[in-house]
């Protein structure tokens, strides 16, 4: 009675498990789904983050190239004004020096000229002492304003090149700075376009993020699905390793029954001379002793 009882109650456990693993079986399956459709969903934003994060990566390469040409015209800058400041130095030095010549009025030509009068009658007419002293100091003096005219004809040549280099330059450095001021606008326009960017991409990753945790928190709870599935089989296989042992023992009882009434049956019979069956004379046979008890008194 004992015996069946506890049958009955692990019989009913093991049904009890058998539900619960066809419930767990369901779970695992819905909560395997439903990952699968979180990871889906996480790796089509990955698929849409790609074309924004290789357009940021192209944009940052290519500001990279415009600072470094931005340097280097910055740096050419630097020495087109030095070299221009170095310029209008030597333009006002060589103003300078032509007002000091401004009183120098006559050409090249008409000193040029007189010397060569002056010069001629020094050397082809007599000449009083005082006169040729007078015309030698003039003539000295004419040599004189001579490299003054030269020098003058010099400053102003030199003047020409310096005013023309000058425009030169402040052409140059004007170029530059447009140059300069369009690669900073490139980088401003960038920059606008970079912030966007990575505030499209921030978005679309804080998205990625939320169904990457929900990924995260079905695998939790499909891995403890198995555990839990896990626990339920291996108390189900030693539940049902309890029955069969409990099944094999009521088989055997049962058999025992079976063979000691065949056993009183067959003992009837002997002690009033009846007939013995096959199965009562095996059961009798078992138990060799008692046969030849039974025997004996006959």
């Amino acid at each position: 009675m004992s015996s069946m009882s506890e049958y009955e109650r692990i019989e009913s456990e093991v049904l009890e498990l058998r539900e619960k693993l066809r419930q767990l079986n369901m779970k695992i399956s819905e909560v395997e789904e439903e990952a699968r459709r979180y990871a889906e969903k996480r790796d089509k934003i990955h698929e849409e983050l790609k074309p924004y994060v290789e357009k940021l990566r192209g944009l940052r390469e290519a500001d990279g190239e415009r600072r470094d040409a931005l340097a280097k015209l910055r740096e050419e800058l630097a020495s087109k004004k030095e070299e221009l400041r170095s310029a209008r130095q030597e333009l006002k030095a060589v103003r300078a020096e032509l007002r000091k010549l401004r009183a120098v009025k006559e050409s090249r030509e008409e000193i040029e000229a007189r010397i060569q009068e002056i010069d001629w009658r020094i050397q082809t007419g007599p000449l009083l002492k005082e006169e040729e002293k007078r015309l030698s100091e003039l003539l000295e003096e004419l040599h004189a304003r001579l490299e003054q005219v030269v020098r003058r004809e010099e400053l102003q040549s030199r003047l020409q090149a310096l005013e023309e280099g000058v425009a030169v330059i402040e052409g140059e450095i004007e170029s530059l700075r447009k140059r300069i001021g369009a690669l900073k606008e490139e980088l401003s326009a960038s920059f606008e376009q970079r912030k966007a960017l990575r505030e499209k991409i921030q978005e679309l990753k804080q998205r990625s993020d939320e169904w990457h945790a929900k990924y995260v928190d079905a695998r939790r709870r499909l891995m403890e699905l198995e555990a839990e599935k896990i626990l339920a089989s291996s108390r189900l296989i030693e539940l049902q390793e309890k029955l069969e042992k409990l099944k094999q023992q009521e088989e055997k009882r049962r058999a025992e029954m079976v063979k000691e009434k065949l056993k009183a049956e067959a003992r009837l019979k002997l002690a009033t001379g009846r007939k013995l069956s096959f199965e009562e004379f095996k059961a009798l046979m078992e138990d060799g002793e008692e046969l030849e008890k039974l025997v004996e008194k006959r």
